[in-house]
């Protein structure tokens, strides 16, 4: 083993004398050197032998130990019986560096403060974290407990909460994320538009515009060939969000092919719901396509430089972006639609693990629309809980309260809503056909089947449809749970048919009681489990569509039972089985 001695290069002005470089060379030690050896590597690639990692240096003179010494290292130990002195050299953008020569310490730590112990964490000295933010996020955090999260994980939770800047009251000049910029492309032949000015009240003239502006997001060009005109929509809680009509132009863009995530997966107990804070100006738009997206206020033309609403591709790319950053924890622990985020687990610890990774991956979130932890949350219109899904009570009592329509337009509406329900209430196309084939005849003869076309005209509503219309409150008043699928359960399929249409529903039973018929056995019905289609005269075909597009609820551990009122059914699927006649 050889020993190497690094040590700086020497220069003419400081160059040591020959007694001096061999006493510096022995301090420390007791070797006993010949300091005229002084070997310059400039490549230490020549010396690599290509079968081997070890360097072999080759017609290099080394100077004997006249004792040997031993050194402490990783493994074992080592005893080094020749050595030589090496100079290395750095060559820099600033000149070569001698990395021989000792530096000194720019900073140190106490010792003492090794072993230091922390108490309960505290937000990071940021100055984003204001006063208030800080508030906003300890109150987070307590709502969490007064929703009885687990106390003895308190500590963890509110660990994660402080440890990234990731929370926002308001969104301010902070930087994009880092996901590709949004691209669009036009279609062959597209002309550029460009639109009027329009009128609008003071409060929009006054502000709007001006905090993106302010913040960089947008800016003045009025040499710009496209403008669409601005289009402020209220906001639910006071003021406007900041849109553009850009119909004419998305008419003329090539839309990309995507998918919205489906909401519809087993949920767990323990749930978190998360909010963008301006989750579009958060993401940018390739500066090739900015160009495009210009807007007219009531004096200025400006330019977006993120992603402006309305456009065409925002919504699916945006949420293609979302999905992509989160694939690990998509449809395990976590569901996404366009800003929002439902995150999910089924103990505290897992979910405390997910929410961390979570957080490690999102961009800036609002403080004020996030909770850390629900027992049951609103989701898609829907109340989900760890048991199943709901329909919120809300939802369903503006529904009720709805009264007869007086023209096509209002019943088409009630209809459409009704329709979002129509899982949860049982035998709902019997029940609608009364109120649907008015509104078909009002319908037929119009130019578009848009709800103003559709308030123009003035259906007769007969006795029928009134009672059709009672009924249909009654039974969205009353609409029942579904529940998420489980593997040991046993699945039944239940048709019927007639000359009008058919009818399909898929139930579950946790436990199965032999000997009991199955009207008498405990049913839950399954969320995306019902099907209704019109003019079915066959009655094997309800059997057949359902094993079609209900296979993901059908297909399990367990075989599924198939019931239906048709004892012939049972020769056409089996026609070589003997099969109990109970089962009928």
């Amino acid at each position: 083993m050889i020993l190497l001695t690094v040590r700086p290069q020497q220069n003419q002005k400081n160059k040591q004398s020959e007694p001096d470089r061999e006493q510096n060379t022995r301090q420390g030690s007791n070797l006993r050197t010949n300091t005229g050896h002084v070997v310059r590597l400039r490549r230490i690639r020549e010396y690599l032998s290509p079968n081997s990692s070890s360097v072999v240096l080759e017609g290099i003179k080394t100077v004997e130990l006249e004792t040997p010494n031993s050194y402490v290292t990783a493994g074992s130990d080592v005893d080094v019986y020749q050595a030589m002195d090496v100079c290395l050299t750095l060559h820099t953008a600033a000149g070569p560096v001698s990395i021989g020569t000792r530096l000194g310490l720019l900073a140190a730590q106490d010792p003492s403060d090794e072993l230091e112990e922390f108490g309960k964490p505290e937000i990071c000295a940021n100055p984003k974290f204001t006063t208030e933010l800080k508030r906003l996020v300890k109150e987070l955090v307590q709502k969490a407990k007064v929703r009885n999260f687990p106390v003895e994980h308190l500590d963890e939770l509110e660990r994660i909460c402080t440890r990234f800047d990731l929370w926002r009251d308001e969104l301010g000049n902070d930087l994009p994320a880092r996901v590709p910029p949004m691209k669009i492309r036009l279609k062959e032949g597209a002309i550029p538009y460009k639109g009027k000015a329009r009128k609008y009240p003071p409060e929009v003239r006054m502000k709007y515009g001006r905090f993106q502006q302010d913040l960089g997001w947008i800016y003045e060009n009025p040499n710009s060939r496209w403008a669409c005109p601005a289009l402020p929509v209220r906001k639910p809680g006071g003021g406007f969000r900041q849109t553009a009509d850009y119909k004419p132009f998305n008419i003329q863009v090539e839309g990309i092919a995507s998918v919205m995530s489906n909401p519809q997966v087993d949920l767990e107990m323990f749930f978190g719901l998360f909010d963008f804070i301006k989750g579009y100006w958060q993401i940018t738009e390739d500066e090739t396509c900015q160009k495009l997206h210009f807007y007219m206020t009531h004096r200025k033309i400006y330019k977006p430089r993120r992603i402006p609403q309305s456009c065409c591709d925002d919504a699916l790319f945006f949420q293609a972006t979302i999905e992509n950053c989160l694939k690990e924890l998509m449809y395990k622990q976590l569901l996404v639609w366009i800003d929002d985020l439902l995150l999910f687990a089924v103990v505290v610890e897992t979910y405390l693990k997910k929410l961390e990774r979570l957080f490690e991956l999102l961009v800036k979130l609002s403080v004020t629309k996030s909770s850390l932890y629900e027992l049951q949350v609103k989701w898609c219109g829907k109340k989900t809980t760890g048991k199943g899904v709901s329909h919120d009570p809300e939802r369903i009592k503006a529904l009720t309260s709805i009264p007869y329509p007086v023209n096509a337009g209002e019943l088409q509406q009630f209809i459409f809503a009704a329709n979002w329900m129509r899982e949860s209430v049982v035998d709902f196309a019997r029940t609608v056909q009364p109120l649907q084939e008015p509104l078909n005849t009002a319908l037929a003869t119009a130019t578009r089947r848009t709800k103003r076309v559709a308030s123009g005209i003035g259906p007769e509503v007969s006795d029928e449809a009134r009672v059709a219309f009672d009924q249909l409150k009654d039974k969205l008043t009353n609409s029942v749970s579904l529940v998420f699928p489980q593997s040991d359960a046993v699945m039944c399929l239940i048709t019927d048919a007639s000359g009008a249409g058919y009818g399909i529903i898929v139930t579950q039973v946790s436990t199965w009681k032999a000997g009991k018929p199955v009207t008498e056995q405990q049913h839950e019905l399954l969320v995306c489990s019902k099907r209704n289609r019109n003019v079915i005269e066959k009655e094997a075909y309800p059997i057949i569509c359902s094993c079609d597009q209900l296979s993901h609820l059908l297909l399990r551990p367990q075989e599924f039972r198939s019931f239906c009122d048709h004892r012939n059914l049972i020769y056409v699927f089996a026609p070589d089985k003997e099969v109990k006649k109970h089962i009928c």
